[in-house]
Parts: C-alpha cells; sequence; structure tokens
C-alpha cells in the first residue's frame, strides 16, 4: 500500500519539534516538561493513527503492534543476557582502545545484529571509560 507524501508530515512535524523546540528560548523551558512532550506526541500521533486505521484498516496496526512486541522482547532478551556478561582486568580507555571495542562490535554487529553487539559492548565499554 502506498500513501501521499503529505502523509510524512506528521514525523516530519515530531523531528523538527525534538530538535527545535529544546533550542528555542521561548520553547526551550516549555520542552523540558514531559507533558509537554507527551501532548506534542499526542497531537501528531493520534490524527496519524486514526487516519491510518480508516485508510488501512486493522491489519497493519495489529501487525505494526505485533512487531513492536517481538522488538521489546528482543531488547529485554539481549538487555538479560549481555547483564551477565562482565570483563575481568583494568583496561585502560585510550582512544586506540576505544576503537578496538567499535571494531569488535561492527564485527559482531555482522553475526548478532547492530542491537545485539550495541547491548553486549555498552557496559564493558561504559566500565573501561568510567575514570574519563
Amino acid at each position: 500500500m502506498t500513501y501521499p507524501w503529505w502523509s510524512l508530515l506528521p514525523f516530519v512535524a515530531m523531528l523538527a519539534c525534538i530538535a527545535l523546540l529544546p533550542i528555542i528560548p521561548k520553547t526551550s523551558h516549555w520542552w523540558e516538561k514531559e507533558c509537554s512532550q507527551l501532548s506534542v506526541a499526542l497531537a501528531l500521533g493520534v490524527p496519524t493513527t486514526v487516519w491510518m486505521f480508516m485508510r488501512a484498516g486493522t491489519g497493519p496496526l495489529i501487525a505494526t503492534g505485533v512487531e513492536y512486541v517481538q522488538f521489546i522482547a528482543l531488547l529485554f532478551a539481549l538487555f538479560v543476557v549481555s547483564g551477565g556478561i562482565h570483563l575481568a582486568g583494568d583496561i585502560q580507555a585510550t582512544p586506540r582502545n576505544n576503537t578496538i571495542f567499535l571494531a569488535i562490535g561492527g564485527l559482531l554487529a555482522s553475526f548478532i545484529g547492530t542491537t545485539g553487539a550495541a547491548m553486549l559492548l555498552i557496559r564493558p565499554l561504559l566500565e573501561t571509560n568510567k575514570e574519563r
């Protein structure tokens, strides 16, 4: 199913709000509140959801919800598995060692995906760089 070009405008508006409202002096304090962020998200998301529901029916929305639940389950599983991995030793926080971490992450991403590699290496990388 194809959608008209203007159906991207709520997404573009949300990105613009995230990028611009925190740096505009008159809106920066307003944007700090979570209720303001929620109101913008709802103002853009509810009409979009209703329009998608009227145009495509419930099938795509249910399929998207199932994919979302699967993705959250994947993140949870990766978080649990990576929580048990601990590197012992004192790895110095140098640009060379950080580059090696990133190279290992790039290689691992080929096998376990970018999300898996990030979840696996984030704790050792933060532990290594905590003194910086």
